[in-house]
């Protein structure tokens, strides 16, 4: 399953749930070619709001692992009250929100 497939898979998933969408980052060049930012670095792969609680899942497939600035999202995410989750597959995303009492 590529990285994709796994976004798109998790966002069928927890859509019904409430309101999802990919949170796209990264950097593009602007009609002059000067790189122009967007989003915050290290943020989860899709945001969501389900039962009135702030969801970050982040996506890994393979050998992909959590950087830094993910990390730290994550524990700022935790912090101000909301879920973090780290998602090999739709069943973690599943298991997490049905812990939680979303799902």
């Amino acid at each position: 399953m590529t990285h994709s497939d796994l976004v798109r898979s998790i966002l069928l998933e927890v859509s019904p749930l409430g309101l999802a969408w990919v949170n796209n980052t990264g950097m593009l060049k602007d009609k002059d070619g000067r790189p122009v930012r967007y989003g915050l670095p290290g943020s989860s792969d899709i945001l969501a709001c389900i039962g009135g609680r702030m969801v970050g899942i982040e996506a890994k497939v393979g050998k992909d692992r959590q950087r830094g600035n993910q990390s730290d999202f994550a524990a700022a995410l935790r912090r101000a009250g909301g879920i973090y989750i780290l998602a090999r597959s739709v069943d973690d995303v599943k298991n997490t929100l049905r812990l939680e009492g979303l799902a």
